[in-house]
């Protein structure tokens, strides 16, 4: 049951590239931690404002808050009034922080000014990042990912500065493959903790939550020495694309028109060669809702998790990230939308539209 009278709530930092996993983990872990009778917050975080993470977590029950429009660094205020509003409001046993997927340097502007200068109900007590275990066995092998040498930088420096690396995704490899990253990650430097995890498997996501609340594994002291210049240009690199779409469709068509809609986004982004960081879809629908996510790799299997969605509406919220021009992220979508409509006859509307590339890093503290 919980505990929380006069303890203090425990804070627990995610972090990782985007499209490695965390808030899938987390939502498992918090599924856990309630029906063992805990209190639960959450605080999502993006560089734009309209977030599917957000919605997915909400659409799980969780009390959820929201940073937007740019880092936990550059927004550490912001920051600290929503874990300060979410203990007011709920007074949660433990609260999840999860940092946007092209954020590092958490230590320097997140870690050390919470337990210099934060509220002092608030215990900061992890900092996992988590790796898609795919990216990182390219990483090892000195294979090429879809991305410039600068938003490269960014996802080496992430996981450089990790209180826990969480190597993810890795049911998708070969117990050959898990074996060349077990040994790459017991040799890495500077070292430190890791754990290989599926955040699809309750036993998994039960060892991460075991290794937290455990503390066996301290919050990182040493901040990064990282190139701003660098890490800024990699930012500038991608573009952001937030919008919800409406569909008008013709009972029982409405799963096939968002599978064509995917499908056919996913094509033009393969055949313009742009580098995919995440493309998430909360799908809401007669009822029913899903959530649908991509990254830079194929995924297999994606149709089968989206419901038949009954009705004649359909909402979808699109979150892409990825690098290319931001202006031509929606020039995509919009052929893609025209393209599906010669297809199969639907209507749609567009709200909450905003593309961009992220602003230039420039942390609220950054204490060394």
């Amino acid at each position: 049951m919980s505990s929380n009278g006069n303890e203090k709530t425990k804070l627990h930092l995610v972090g990782g590239f985007l499209g490695s996993g965390k808030t899938t983990a987390i939502i498992e872990a918090a599924r856990l931690l309630m029906n063992d009778g805990q209190k639960v917050g959450v605080v999502t975080n993006d560089q734009g404002k309209y977030l599917v993470d957000t919605a997915f977590v909400r659409l799980a029950d969780l009390p959820a808050v929201e940073v937007t429009g740019g880092c936990f660094c550059c927004n550490y205020n912001d920051l600290n009034q929503q874990l300060i509003d979410l203990i007011e409001e709920i007074h949660p046993d433990m609260v999840f922080a999860e940092s946007v997927g092209s954020c590092a340097d958490i230590v320097a502007t997140v870690v050390k000014p919470l337990l210099t200068i934060g509220d002092d109900r608030i215990q900061p007590s992890s900092y996992s990042v988590f790796v898609d275990s795919r990216l990182l066995l390219r990483r090892v092998e000195g294979q090429a990912l879809p991305f410039s040498e600068d938003v490269v930088y960014i996802f080496d420096n992430q996981m450089e500065e990790a209180g826990l690396l969480v190597v993810n995704k890795v049911d998708l490899l070969s117990n050959a493959q898990q074996d060349q990253l077990a040994a790459w990650a017991d040799g890495r430097e500077p070292g430190g903790a890791w754990r290989f995890q599926n955040s699809l498997s309750e036993e998994s996501v039960t060892g991460w939550l075991a290794t937290l609340q455990g503390g066996e594994v301290p919050l990182p002291g040493d901040a990064l020495e990282i190139d701003y210049q660098r890490y800024g240009r990699g930012e500038a690199r991608m573009a952001w694309l937030d919008e919800t779409l409406s569909f008008s469709v013709k009972a029982g068509q409405g799963r096939q028109v968002v599978i064509e809609v995917i499908d056919a986004l996913l094509a033009i982004l393969a055949e313009e060669g742009v580098g995919i960081g995440h493309l998430k879809f909360v799908l809401e629908g007669g009822g029913k809702s899903a959530k649908v996510s991509f990254t830079g790799l194929e995924e297999i299997g994606w149709r089968e998790g989206i419901p038949e969605l009954p009705g004649k509406g359909i909402q979808m919220l699109v979150n892409m990230r990825a690098e290319t021009e931001a202006g031509l992220l929606q020039q995509f979508l919009h052929r893609v939308l025209q393209s599906t409509q010669d297809q199969i006859p639907f209507g749609f509307e567009e709200t909450n539209v905003d593309f961009f590339h992220p602003a230039e890093p420039k942390p609220t503290y950054r204490m060394l």
